[in-house]
């Protein structure tokens, strides 16, 4: 019996989840990236870390997408919310000063990865809101839900940009 060809993936997809996971609603970035991650996709790797860095560029120059999964404090939101992330020529002028402060955040990395590497992934911010993040907190139910709807919404994502390679291993009904 022959195996069967490789099925080409046309593109591929990076989640970067980041926050810290010891401060209560801050770990929803890296829960949502490790979720991700335990899909066992093809074309789709997961990061989990506690901050944005410069060494991110490396899995982001070969990522058609990327969505970054962060936590946001803004009072009173309910639901996640999803924008593009742009490199403004005014982060791609000045990409490198705020990575030399090992402090990055999206647009920075998607402008140092344009320097570096002469292209870069389509971005976005997934924020998700949360409630408090206390030292060694559980999630709140705000961030719980948060979680879940940012899950489905990358699901959407990848059911869209995948076609036809993406097929769900379980649908994303709870968060941890």
């Amino acid at each position: 019996m022959t195996p069967a060809p490789p099925v080409p993936h046309p593109c591929t997809f990076l989640i970067i989840g980041y926050g810290n996971s010891l401060r209560g609603d801050d770990g929803v970035g890296p829960q949502v990236a490790q979720t991700v991650s335990d899909w066992r996709l093809p074309s789709v790797k997961a990061l989990s870390v506690p901050q944005l860095l410069p060494e991110l560029v490396v899995e982001m120059r070969a990522a058609d997408y990327v969505i970054f999964v962060d936590a946001w404090g803004k009072c009173g939101a309910s639901t996640p919310y999803l924008e593009p992330v742009v490199a403004t020529p005014a982060a791609l002028a000045h990409g490198t000063i705020p990575a030399l402060n090992h402090v990055c955040d999206p647009a920075v990395l998607v402008a140092l990865t344009q320097r570096l590497y002469g292209h870069h992934p389509q971005a976005w911010l997934l924020q998700i809101p949360t409630e408090r993040c206390d030292l060694g907190g559980a999630f709140s139910k705000t961030a719980k839900h948060g979680v879940d709807s940012a899950l489905r919404i990358i699901e959407q994502f990848l059911t869209t940009y995948l076609r036809p390679v993406f097929t769900p291993l379980a649908p994303c009904t709870k968060s941890a």
